[in-house]
């Protein structure tokens, strides 16, 4: 495959792959190997010697592919590095760009033939690599050294979602390594035409004086591909033996061209040459296709689409031929036998006939494309006839000056009729037109139809219903018995619904139907079936959240996930599942969650959970009790808000077992919650600092949840006398404080995460001194702040952290009196999180001290 040349410097160079998505990537573990150990231990056939390496170079060539594994062995010179001079050690070094996107294994040895290496030894270098991401890739090993017009070796890769990595350039066919030589040029010659390149298979003795020299070089339509050495490889220098070179031509443009290539001593002339081998070519369909002389291209197309047709394995159509040629002795006959082909364009070689010879050819009538024939005369007869193309609309011949030809059979389709007094049922995909294959079902399709008929002379119709199960498909039904002789069907009247089991989202619609009816009292029908999937992977019935997860496990392989009817979330309607399958399901749950729901108008993208406290807690479709019940939610359920309507405090959006939908927060007497809240304000705590000794009233009216504890103790109020420095006095009963506390719960404040920020839990006490600093806090209070939130949030992996304004201060409304000079109210709300998200950075304000003081501090955890 790939041309080897002992070089002083050789870089592998990796391109990155493709991520599968935008927003997926897909990583499909392809061979594990021991914890600790590297691929080349722990896999057996990856070599770990230097002979070992030798033998892979010379059993597979420099590049092998097994167990989703790709090893690649390649030499140089060796040549002891100087550590000093550090240009020179970079040019033995590997670069490997978005190597950490392509592959997540990978193990690179080199090996020499002896332990103390001199300058101008063999030093052959082992490349493993494994655990691909979907997409392509490729390899190069580049000669920094030498200034040469042979081309750098370069290998590309494909690998797709299931992790089978293919070889995708020339190299994947072409020999590099002895065996593959001979198995190549034995099967082909040592001048052939492989795709669009013309490859020369050349060897020689060693030590003879005798090679190969390039006699005409390529002017017009061709470049040197690639050169490929496949001479053996070993330690030592070789003493006899042979040498091995392939030479690939690419073809660039269409036209004439001609490469040849003698034998002989490295000092002979022309003449002397031992032999030459020539190709004489003319290159067609915009350098795709090239034709050596003597060689036919062959195409058998449908002769009304000129679609190019299909031949299926065991289908060898033949070409027969007629030569002949006049002498003066008397007509002498070349026998040859009918030339067969396998593929569709075809490469057949008839020889150099079009002149100087009477010469016919033809497509034999047998072994033709499936429901394919020749077209009706006598003796099938379409081809070349000496000249005279028989007949010219079936067949097309364009000849070159180099005895070449590409010539197009084209070929009838077959009208294939049912037998008669039968009707044949095929049942195919609506969306596009496949056969579908019925054994991929686990349930019959059952079939039932009405079928009208006349007798002949009969003016009224009689009538036939039949049920029947569909277990072939096409299917035919035979009515031989149902009639007598005469009959004569004209169309299907009735075509009902399927009648027996099926796949739920198989829809089929009698509109779409086509009947054909022929003079042999024989009937097709067309049954277009449309699939609709009903996501229900783990068939119990329902569409739901837990089918996606399914499905994404699936793709994922995680072990012990079985797909109960995989059809149902065939949405993208090929065959096969994929991420292309996933996103269209998503969306379809979407669609189907929300079929006939009132949407809110405002959504709630965090909320605190919901307890429900009526048993059997009704789930509507929209905000009234006219609307459809679709769940019932028992006593002690947790929910959590998602959306609401303005100026609606009775009724919020939510969701429960998968189904969206409305609940009403408040029994029939308007009074009575059905739910409460699991949130609380916790620990708000308000510090009074007067400028001198100050009886202060404080009243807090809350809105939105319910006083729980206060400290002291809340009388329609707090009465205290407060001092410069915070220190309180409570009037009630004398007792001495720093600050007010107190909390509430089944609090209903629908908080603000618009902004935010997203911190980790270990950063949390750096984050909340820098931010309570920021507001205005003093030392003290923020000490106090963080002493009490500190052990709630450290542990979290992250914090998802809003400090609140409006929302709350609408919702716990302080009333004062005297009125303070300046309030500073901070109140934290936060969620903790597995992961971090992106959330817009809030914008803080700063908070100055004027007067009589008023700071209160507090939060609320609120759980996803």
């Amino acid at each position: 495959m790939k041309h080897t040349r002992l070089v002083a410097a050789l870089v592998a160079v990796f391109t990155a792959v493709m991520p599968l998505t935008s927003n997926v990537h897909v990583t499909v573990p392809c061979t594990a190997y021991a914890e600790g150990s590297t691929i080349t231990d722990s896999v057996d056939w990856i070599p770990k010697s230097f002979d070992a390496a030798l033998e892979f170079r010379n059993t597979y060539g420099a590049v092998h592919i097994e167990d989703g594994i790709l090893c690649v062995v390649f030499q140089r010179e060796y040549e002891p590095l100087d550590t000093k001079n550090l240009i020179q050690f970079e040019r033995y070094n590997f670069s490997l760009p978005g190597y950490n996107s392509t592959v997540s294994g990978y193990d690179m040895r080199s090996y020499t033939h002896s332990d103390n290496p001199v300058k101008g030894e063999k030093e052959l270098y082992v490349i493993a690599l494994s655990k691909f991401s979907k997409g392509e890739f490729s390899v190069e090993m580049e000669d920094r050294n030498f200034d040469s017009s042979v081309p750098d070796q370069r290998y590309s890769f494909s690998v797709d979602d299931r992790c089978n990595i293919i070889e995708t350039d020339i190299y994947s066919w072409l020999p590099d390594c002895e065996k593959e030589y001979w198995e190549y040029a034995e099967k082909n010659g040592h001048l052939s035409v492989k795709d669009n390149y013309v490859v020369f298979c050349l060897s020689h003795e060693v030590g003879t004086g005798y090679g190969w020299t390039l006699r005409d070089e390529a002017k017009e339509c061709f470049e040197l591909g690639t050169v490929s050495d496949c001479t053996p490889m070993s330690a030592a220098s070789l003493d006899g033996g042979q040498i091995n070179t392939i030479y690939a031509y690419k073809a660039v443009k269409d036209g004439y061209d001609k490469i040849s290539y003698n034998f002989g001593a490295g000092y002979a002339s022309v003449e002397e040459d031992n032999k030459t081998l020539t190709a004489d070519c003319v290159v067609i369909n915009n350098a795709q296709n090239i034709l050596l002389s003597g060689d036919m291209k062959v195409t058998l197309v449908d002769r009304d689409t000129e679609e190019i047709l299909t031949i299926s394995d065991g289908t060898i159509p033949r070409i027969w031929t007629n030569i002949s040629q006049s002498t003066p002795e008397g007509e002498i006959y070349c026998n040859m036998q009918p030339i067969g082909f396998r593929t569709n364009p075809a490469i057949v070689r008839l020889g150099n006939f079009f002149d100087g010879y009477n010469f016919s050819f033809g497509l034999d009538s047998d072994d033709l494309p499936v429901g394919y024939s020749l077209p009706d005369s006598e003796d099938n007869s379409v081809g070349y006839y000496n000249g005279t193309i028989r007949p010219d609309d079936y067949v097309t011949i364009k000849k070159y000056d180099n005895n070449t030809a590409d010539v197009v059979f084209r070929l009838k389709k077959q009208q294939d009729i049912p037998k008669e007094n039968t009707i044949r049922f095929k049942l195919i995909d609506a969306d596009n037109g496949k056969t579908l294959r019925i054994d991929d079902y686990d349930y019959p399709f059952g079939l039932s139809a009405d079928i009208s008929y006349f007798i002949e002379n009969q003016a009224l119709p009689y009538f036939i219903s039949k049920d029947f199960t569909v277990d072939s498909n096409p299917y035919s039904l035979d009515l031989s018995d149902e009639v007598f002789s005469g009959l004569k069907i004209d169309k299907i009247s009735r075509f009902d619904t399927i009648l027996h089991a099926v796949p739920s989202s198989c829809d089929i619609r009698k509109d779409d139907i086509q009947t054909t009816v022929y003079d042999n009292n024989s009937m097709d029908v067309i049954v277009p079936i449309r699939f609709i999937p009903t996501g229900d992977v783990n068939s119990d019935g329902k569409f739901r959240i837990s089918d996606l997860v399914m499905l994404q496990k699936w793709l994922l392989g995680v072990p012990n996930t079985v797909l109960a009817d995989w059809q149902a979330a065939d949405f993208f309607n090929d065959d096969k599942l994929d991420i292309f399958d996933l996103t269209l399901m998503r969306q379809n749950l979407i669609n189907y969650i929300f079929k006939d729901i009132v949407l809110p108008d405002e959504y709630v993208g965090y909320s605190t959970t919901l307890i429900v406290h009526e048993n059997g807690l009704k789930l509507y479709l929209g905000p009234d009790e006219s609307y459809d019940c679709v769940a019932s939610i028992p006593v002690r359920a947790r929910i959590r808000e998602m959306g609401y309507n303005k100026n609606e405090d009775k009724w919020l959006y939510t969701e429960y077992n998968g189904q969206n939908g409305w609940i009403k927060t408040v029994k029939e007497d308007g009074i009575t919650p059905t739910i409460s809240y699991e949130a609380v304000a916790a620990k708000p705590v308000i510090y009074l600092y007067p400028q001198q000794e100050t009886n202060i009233h404080v009243e807090l009216e809350l809105t939105e949840s319910e006083l729980s504890t206060t400290y002291p103790k809340y009388n329609s109020g707090w009465d205290v006398t407060a001092y410069p420095d915070g220190k309180l006095v409570n009037k009630a009963d004398g007792t001495h404080h720093n600050y007010l506390f107190w909390d509430a719960v089944n609090c209903r404040t629908r908080f603000d995460f618009s902004e935010g920020f997203c911190v980790a839990g270990n950063d949390t006490e750096s984050f909340l001194k820098e931010k309570l600093t920021y507001m205005g806090l003093t030392e003290e209070e923020m000490n106090e702040f963080i002493v009490y939130w500190l052990p709630l949030m450290e542990h979290n992996t992250y914090n998802l952290i809003s400090f609140q304004g409006d929302a709350y201060i609408n919702s716990a409304k302080l009333n004062i009196s005297p009125t303070p000079d300046s309030i500073l109210r901070v109140f934290m709300a936060y969620i903790p999180l597995e992961e971090a998200i992106d959330v817009e950075p809030q914008q803080l304000e700063t908070f100055e001290r004027n007067g009589f003081t008023v700071v209160e501090w507090g939060g609320s955890e609120i759980k996803s």
